[in-house]
């Protein structure tokens, strides 16, 4: 579903229009190359998870899965899980300061 609102073109329920300064700005929701080009760069896709093995090519692709053995994609596997755990405690605890801060603000005055 999210997919074929995003290669639609338009995101479901998009009408909200780009400020003005952001007017050089590409679309997010237009599938063209200069869009993608833009877009692309501020994504985590592989380049910003450690662990991925990554490929050039299809040839070293199979390159690499007949030269990596079981136990080593296991050793990956646990590394990125240790990763994300880390990763996800992290971001909690950054997501609990931004709202204790902004909870701070509240007539509530709510506690840690």
């Amino acid at each position: 579903m999210m997919l074929s609102s995003i290669y639609d073109g338009h995101a479901a329920g998009d009408t909200l229009a780009a400020h003005p300064s952001q007017s050089a700005v590409p679309d997010p929701t237009v599938r063209l190359a200069k869009s993608i080009r833009h877009w692309i760069q501020f994504s985590d896709w592989y380049t910003t998870l450690p662990h991925v093995i990554l490929y050039t090519s299809f040839e070293d692709l199979v390159l690499r899965l007949n030269h990596t053995t079981l136990d080593e994609l296991r050793l990956v596997s646990q590394r990125m899980q240790q990763h994300n755990a880390r990763l996800a405690q992290q971001l909690r605890d950054e997501w609990r300061d931004i709202l204790l801060k902004v909870a701070s603000n509240s007539p509530n005055h709510p506690r840690p």
